[in-house]
């Protein structure tokens, strides 16, 4: 069967804010690869598209080349097209729904649409090169003809559902990826060096582990990407990702995915660090998903665990969610800082561009984009000046702020964002 599948964000994109300012939901990450590229594996041998809002298409294709951008090709005459919900958990039967279904079939769980399959017949009237908007206008036309499953698939609700599965898909991603790498080379392991459960640990090309550093796969695999360093007195601790291109230094990091190209220190735990992330000093983050270009200040520590131990509450958008966990840190949008000596609310949702300083507790469960201050005062975050510390900031990694980039920013700053393009099925 020839099937092209195509990757959505749905309306639920905003409950992933702040991350998903800059980017669609399944740019997220909680293994080694981020969500995208969990379901291109699932249905491997298939063509893939990514469909977004149409804010973020610009952006996007300028980071992931390899893929068509809200355009969608029909495959050849029997060929099917699936629609597949960006914020796929679980799988569940749906690949095997997916194989056996004869006829067009829509896929839910909870009310939710975790899929749309249209079939050779639906699809006759379908362009060679079309868009989202000409399909759902397809599926409007025949949704009477159309069935509706109930599939065991789960979808991603909140950001902490997805920090919740990082030692899963961890272990997971690695079990799938490593048979089909080829041996790295220039490794160095210093004499002093201890790596426990070798045959669980893969160190990429050009990675150095520098004498007195841990290494322990004992409780699951460790991937590091190539050209990182891990330096004396830092302690990794699997199920654990760290990306290319990072310094890890002397502290303790444990059941962690940590992008490329980030400098860490202190204590990190069960986070995602989304890329070009700097805690570089001592401090704890943990149960946290931070955006690209944070920087933390010396001491910066977060809360994730409240003195009675109850379930913590998250503040997205303005609602109050109970997360039914009583572990939750931070969810910490792009090009956020904090000075020395800040510390965090338990289950804290700050968002893009904010500096927070001042050495004090920031009681607030949420902070809104381009904030300067702490609890006590807040100010406007003046966007040229938030740009220009954004720019030297990627400079210093040998990184220009895209063009694209700088226009999303401004729409969250003027509170702009569009949600034109995401898959509604009425």
């Amino acid at each position: 069967m020839s099937l092209h599948v195509c990757i959505f964000e749905d309306e639920a994109y905003a409950r992933f804010h702040p991350l998903t300012h800059l980017r669609p939901v399944y740019l997220l990450r909680a293994g080694i690869v981020p969500l995208f590229q969990r379901i291109e594996r699932m249905f491997a041998g298939s063509t893939v598209s990514l469909l977004c809002r149409d804010q973020l298409a610009p952006l996007l294709a300028e980071q992931v080349r390899d893929y068509p951008i809200n355009i969608i090709k029909r495959p050849p005459s029997g060929g099917k097209v699936l629609f597949i919900n960006g914020r796929v958990r679980d799988f569940g039967d749906l690949p095997n729904l997916v194989r056996q279904s004869r006829l067009s079939t829509v896929f839910k769980n909870g009310g939710e649409c975790a899929g749309l399959l249209l079939d050779a017949e639906t699809l006759e009237s379908a362009p060679t090169i079309g868009t989202l908007t000409e399909y759902v206008a397809i599926f409007q036309r025949e949704k009477e003809q159309i069935a509706v499953f109930d599939t065991t698939a789960t979808l991603y609700s909140h950001l902490w559902d997805i920090m919740a599965d990082i030692e899963k898909e961890v272990s997971a991603d690695f079990a799938a990826i490593r048979p089909g790498l080829p041996k790295p080379s220039n490794v160095t392991v210093h004499s002093g060096a201890y790596v426990v459960e070798k045959e669980q640990v893969h160190l990429g090309d050009g990675v150095s582990v520098m004498p007195g550093a841990v290494i322990d796969a004992s409780h699951g695999p460790v991937f590091i990407g190539g050209n990182t360093r891990i330096e004396s007195h830092a302690a990794v601790y699997g199920p654990t990702f760290i990306g290319p291109n990072c310094v890890v230094a002397a502290g303790k990091l444990s059941g962690c995915s940590i992008g490329h190209t980030c400098r860490i220190g202190g204590e990190i735990e069960e986070s995602v660090f989304h890329a070009y992330v700097n805690k570089y000093h001592a401090g704890f983050i943990g149960h946290s998903y931070v955006g690209p270009w944070v920087n933390f200040g010396a001491m910066t520590t977060n809360s994730d665990l409240k003195n009675n131990y109850s379930t913590i509450r998250c503040t997205v958008n303005g609602e109050s969610i109970d997360t039914g966990s009583i572990k939750v840190g931070s969810f910490i949008g792009d090009h956020t800082k904090t000075g020395i000596g800040t510390l965090l609310n338990t289950g804290i949702t700050i968002g893009v561009c904010c500096n927070l300083f001042g050495g004090t507790l920031i009681t607030d469960k949420e902070v809104g984009s381009f904030s300067w201050g702490n609890s006590e005062k807040y100010d406007t975050y003046q966007f040229d000046k938030a740009m220009d510390t954004a720019r030297r900031t990627a400079r210093r990694r040998g990184v220009e702020l895209s063009e694209r980039e700088h226009a999303l920013l401004k729409s969250v700053f003027d509170k702009s964002e569009s949600s034109d393009g995401v898959f509604v099925l009425v």
